[in-house]
């Protein structure tokens, strides 16, 4: 396995911690980073961009699911404008 290139991890409070993955970053964290980081932040981003593929998929058959349901239901017109004017607030 190889090990992770430096990074930035964000704590939910917006605050950020450097990861170093290099010595040049590890022994100074405002030294020039020497990790191969093209190679690694492709590889995640292609990874990113697969999951994004993968929950837009799923969301858009749920939705699918639930715009069915609503034309199905009697009552589906007014619930759909309900959650309209919900959403837009």
């Amino acid at each position: 396995m190889n090990p992770r290139p430096c990074y930035w991890h964000e704590e939910p409070d917006g605050s950020r911690s450097l990861i170093p993955g290099c010595a040049a970053r590890a022994l100074d964290p405002d030294a020039e980073c020497t990790c191969t980081l093209a190679e690694h932040h492709i590889a995640d981003l292609h990874q990113q961009l697969d999951d994004v593929r993968r929950r837009y998929h799923r969301f858009e058959r749920w939705h699918d699911c639930v715009m069915s349901a609503l034309r199905a239901h009697p009552d589906g017109g007014n619930v759909y404008r309900a959650a309209q004017k919900e959403f837009h607030r």
